[in-house]
């Protein structure tokens, strides 16, 4: 360009006056760098080694919580989500052209592309005060979690889509990795929310390794509330409930020759079962088998209660669970796909059931199966930190099973492992 100019007549001064911020040619010029920049920055951090996430891990950093750690949180927060979100991009981009020309696929990756942007942002200017971390709490973890916050409805439209582009292997393949990510990434983005809410709302307690997204819960309310949830959507479509009965089998290890064997009974059904963990990863799962187990129950015009068992340790600390409907059971035909990604037992009628996933009773609540996403997810869910467990001291690592009784009904096996 300079040497075509020195052999030109145009006088440099007009040229530059020419070549403005305003020229089409300069704004190019400006998105082509801007563009390029972030190409480099997707494929660093798509690159970078990811630390596995786990319960311990979590704990620590809440006992570790200060008006100082909180800011160095910060940072490695940033970061995590910067990798996390490189790689979502690259997945994305390894799809076949015409997987991603797909509107709604598209829009899944514009907003994780949305989501670089902001990230990078925040990096630049990482915050250096309790003041700025708020802010960083407020503005770019917020607003992270709620671009998100809607993805799945979205993806699973457009994977419904393109199911004749792909392979049912590619498929499974892009989804677990996917939505596993994706449930790391919304952890860590919420663990820094509630390590800063700690700080500010006046809960924060010196040394406590319940600071952050890890709380000890009362498993009995828990499963109680999300029965609730799942009661009021079946109350909306069927004008009927399901009723829950919770038993444990954690009982005294004199219990089968006690004499006072009844009364320790009947106080068990008011004693709390506490078990630290992240409550909603477990309302998702609970909310998600109690939609199968009532629906089963309402449509076999069963009458008896869904039954949950719960057991608890605290060395090793596990919680397990056991779902028991009587809804006549699974077909077999059906059994070895309730895992699989889009495959549903439940034929809505309804149109456009991708609209239903994981949404809330006060909003089109009245549907109770949405496309498929449940089970498979929840698996996802209560696997997260199973990369984590090496310890063979430990229990076996989380798992989500399901046993059925084509004719009886159905067990579901929740297992997850704590700190």
């Amino acid at each position: 360009m300079l040497r075509s100019l020195r052999h030109s007549r145009v006088p440099f001064k007009t040229f530059r006056r020419a070549y403005t911020a305003e020229d089409p040619r300069q704004k190019f010029l400006q998105e082509y760098k801007v563009r390029a920049s972030l190409e480099r920055l997707i494929h660093h951090y798509a690159s970078q080694p990811l630390e596995k996430l786990s319960i311990s891990a979590i704990l620590e950093q809440s006992r570790k919580l200060n008006s100082t750690y909180i800011l160095q949180s910060a940072r490695e927060t940033i970061e995590q989500l910067l990798t996390y979100n490189a790689r979502r991009l690259r997945q994305f981009r390894d799809l076949p052209y015409l997987v991603m020309l797909n509107p709604s696929i598209s829009e899944s990756y514009n907003m994780y592309l949305k989501t670089m942007s902001v990230l990078i942002t925040a990096s630049i200017h990482p915050p250096c005060t309790l003041e700025e971390s708020q802010r960083l709490r407020s503005t770019v973890l917020q607003n992270f979690m709620e671009i998100h916050a809607d993805a799945l409805p979205t993806l699973s439209k457009g994977f419904s889509e393109v199911l004749h582009l792909l392979s049912v292997d590619k498929v499974k393949s892009f989804l677990d990795e996917h939505l596993r990510e994706r449930i790391s990434m919304r952890l860590i983005a919420h663990q820094q929310i509630s390590l800063t809410d700690s700080l500010t709302n006046g809960t924060f307690k010196e040394g406590s390794p319940h600071n952050g997204i890890v709380k000890p819960l009362n498993i009995k309310d828990v499963i109680m509330r999300n029965a609730e949830l799942v009661n009021d959507i079946c109350l909306m479509k069927y004008d009927q409930s399901v009723k829950v009965t919770i038993d444990t089998n954690l009982h005294p290890p004199n219990f089968w020759t006690s004499k006072d064997e009844p009364d320790k009974l009947a106080n068990e059904k008011d004693e709390q079962i506490i078990f630290p963990y992240i409550e909603y990863h477990l309302d998702y799962i609970l909310m998600e088998l109690f939609k199968n187990s009532f629906r089963a129950h309402i449509e076999n015009g069963v009458k008896d209660p869904v039954q949950v068992t719960v057991s608890t340790s605290d060395s090793p600390s596990f919680l397990e669970m056991r779902i028991r409907d009587k809804g006549k059971g699974i077909p077999p035909h059906a059994l070895s796909h309730v895992f699989d990604y889009s495959f549903s037992t439940y034929d809505s009628g309804e149109g456009d059931s991708y609209k239903t996933l994981n949404v809330p009773p006060g909003e089109a609540g009245h549907t109770v199966a949405g496309m498929g996403y449940g089970l498979p997810l929840s698996k996802n869910y209560i696997e997260i930190f199973n990369d984590t467990l090496s310890d063979k001291n430990k229990p076996a690592k989380g798992s989500l099973t399901v046993q059925s009784y084509y004719g009886w009904g159905t067990d579901v096996y929740l297992k997850t492992v704590g700190s």
